[in-house]
């Protein structure tokens, strides 16, 4: 199906002159040649065996015919006549020579009768090295065939920790599922995103019909991106292809021909470029904001009206997460009065959040906060399809352009409350219990460790999770003798439970709470509604060219504040200010070496502090942390789906060897 090409058919036509195409395509190897020396280059074939020398020592698989997409041949096996051929496999060698002749005999009778007997080759890393049949593949490019018939050997590459290898493998089982080679990434990490996009599971044979389906989805996709200008083209194919997945889905782009590909790309420019510039998301402090200038202030500046949806995954009398940025939205009308609009949208599932942004972007809503990452997919294909409407999303890691995300340093208080447990623990064990094992956690983790070794070198962080399944962790403490504990931030408002917070327990079970993190939004969802009405939102955007935007604010905006009881001590109430105080001017890093992992390394050596983007990346546990972070299959179905997303990498990969 996909070898019949226009070019093919025009190759055809021109077949009664076959020495006056090798004299063309000589012409074509010669200045081949020439450009790859003037750069330094070697332009003849590549050769396996100097790529690999120890490649008849490796591990070998025959796959028998397999039709290769003809621009991953990339050479040759052995030194042979690998320059009779240029760099493309175009001819070099005279017109008068028994090899033009034996070429010209070989391009005649192909035309006329196909190809009697297929090359050989060895596959190294999804590339493919003739072993035996040159001419043949020379002849069936110049005849612009995209794919060749190859009879296969696959050779398996020595194991290393490279992400080169950690792809392949990734590679292999893809191939496994479906026999394609023609879809391949050199990145690791994006088979895994390939499959969630697809709605796919590794380990299953795809049917035929969809492999059909994905081909032809996948080819017109490249057709389409190789026509772009060379600005436009930052990445290969299948990663840009992976890219156009997630901002449209894959049940919109397997029916799409390459001119409506074409259509589509063009309004994803700017997330390619993201992509392609590998940088992670530009971590905001605090959002511009314009300041009238004299004129508008004489003539009294009047801020447009700014129309803001909230999106909320749980309602806020059953979710403390969803109460603290209720609290936030309720706090615009207040700093704003009748200049703002908002409204809020509760119990919203995530196979409904696409719709309902749908809807808020059409009804003409300025800004819409979509409040748990489980919403960031809906996100994403809306932003595309309303790129007038500022969506944000609240998450980690969302490396997108069309919509921004935010979050809060909320370690910057774990540190803090770590302190006053270090100080509070008579018998040195503290109880930490944890809910998602996703981006951020393990830096509220770590914090709090390390925030208990500053008052108790001693410390011990006792790790517990309440997300799995049929997992009681006030129970498992209790029975460890731990009265210290730090467990979910605040307590919804219609449960009935004092559990939240870092607070204390008594050999009889009674809660005393002693501290609590505050999670201001207001100061969040204030300053973005402000940089809005001053028109500085395009500010950030201008200054961060090619890169993702995320708000991530802490203690030094006001956005995280620590609370504590008059049942603390005057000394560590004392403590707890100073260490705000310090952490507020930058006076104080929470994560300042050196300290070490749980397996001894060293993580952040002497008087080096970690960056924000390295606290946010965290997927270790300090030293003094006692537990381990779940498998994914160890959780609660509901958190399965937010880990799957956002999930820390440890999570993921102990999974897939526990199952």
């Amino acid at each position: 199906t996909f070898s019949n090409s226009p070019e093919h058919t025009e190759r055809k036509a021109s077949s009664n002159m076959p020495f006056e195409d090798y004299i063309k395509l000589h012409r074509e190897g010669i200045k081949e040649v020439n450009a790859l020396e003037g750069k330094g280059e070697n332009p003849y074939l590549r050769i396996l065996a100097d790529i690999v020398p120890n490649m008849n020592q490796l591990s070998q698989l025959s796959l028998g015919i397999v039709q290769v997409p003809a621009e991953q041949i990339d050479g040759t096996a052995t030194k042979g006549r690998s320059e009779a051929f240029s760099r493309s496999f175009l001819p070099l060698l005279g017109n008068d020579t028994e090899f033009a002749h034996k070429w010209v005999h070989l391009y005649d009778s192909v035309i006329n009768e196909g190809v009697n007997q297929t090359p050989t080759a060895y596959e190294y890393y999804n590339r493919f090295y003739i072993i035996e049949g040159n001419k043949r593949v020379s002849v069936m490019k110049a005849l612009n065939t995209p794919y060749i018939d190859l009879n296969v050997t696959r050779l398996y590459p020595e194991c290393d920790d490279s992400q080169r290898f950690r792809a392949y493998k990734e590679f292999l089982s893809f191939y496994a599922d479906t026999k394609l080679n023609s879809f391949y990434f050199t990145k690791e990490g994006l088979f895994t995103k390939l499959y969630a996009l697809l709605g796919k599971v590794p380990g299953e044979k795809w049917p035929a019909e969809e492999i059909v389906d994905f081909q032809y989805s996948f080819f017109n996709f490249s057709a389409a991106y190789e026509k772009l200008p060379e600005e436009h083209k930052p990445i290969p194919a299948a990663e840009a292809y992976l890219v156009f997945l997630e901002m449209y889905g894959y049940d919109f782009a397997k029916n799409l021909s390459e001119s409506q590909f074409t259509q589509c790309l063009k309004k994803i420019f700017d997330e390619l470029d993201v992509a392609g510039s590998d940088k992670p998301a530009a971590l905001l402090t605090q959002p511009a904001e314009k300041h009238p200038g004299l004129l508008s202030s004489v003539f009294r500046f009047q801020p447009k009206t700014v129309r803001c949806a909230f999106i909320y995954n749980r309602p806020p009398q059953d979710s403390g997460w969803s109460y603290w940025h209720e609290l936030g939205r309720q706090a615009l009308t207040d700093a704003f009065g009748s200049h703002v609009e908002t409204v809020a949208l509760n119990n919203v599932a995530e196979h409904e959040a696409q719709a309902v942004i749908h809807q808020l972007a059409e009804d003409g809503y300025d800004l819409i906060f979509a409040t748990s990452p489980l919403f960031l997919q809906a996100c994403i294909h809306e932003a595309v399809q309303h790129p007038k409407t500022k969506i944000l999303n609240s998450s980690l890691l969302a490396n997108y352009h069309n919509i921004r995300s935010y979050y809060l340093r909320i370690y910057e208080a774990k540190f803090i409350l770590g302190a006053i447990a270090g100080a509070m623990a008579e018998n040195d064990i503290i109880g930490y219990i944890a809910d998602y094992p996703i981006y951020g956690i393990p830096a509220s983790i770590n914090a709090f460790a390390l925030g208990a070794r500053l008052t108790n070198p001693r410390a011990k962080i006792i790790l517990d999770w309440s997300t799995i399944e049929g997992n009681k962790p006030e129970e498992n403490l209790a029975k460890q003798g731990v009265r210290i504990i730090s467990s979910r931030d605040i307590s919804a408002p219609h449960l009935d439970t004092r559990a939240f917070g870092l607070y204390a327990v008594d050999e009889a079970g009674t809660i005393s709470n002693l501290a609590l993190p505050v999670w201001n939004w207001s100061r969040v969802y204030e300053g973005i509604v402000r940089s809005v009405m001053t028109d500085a939102w395009s500010e950030d955007s201008s200054h961060n060219a090619g890169r993702a935007l995320s708000y991530y604010m802490g203690m030094s905006s006001g956005a995280i504040d620590v609370v504590c009881s008059q049942r603390l001590p005057f000394g560590l109430r004392r403590l707890a200010d100073i260490l705000q105080t310090d952490i507020t001017s930058g006076a104080l890093l929470p994560f300042l070496g050196p300290f070490n992992d749980q397996e001894g390394n060293e993580r952040v050596p002497a008087e080096t502090a970690l960056i924000p983007q390295e606290i946010i990346d965290m997927d270790y546990l300090v030293w003094n942390v006692v537990g381990s972070i779940p498998p994914l299959s160890q959780l609660t179905e509901s958190a399965q789906n937010l880990v799957k997303m956002q999930g820390i990498k440890a999570a993921v990969e102990n999974s897939d060897q526990t199952t």
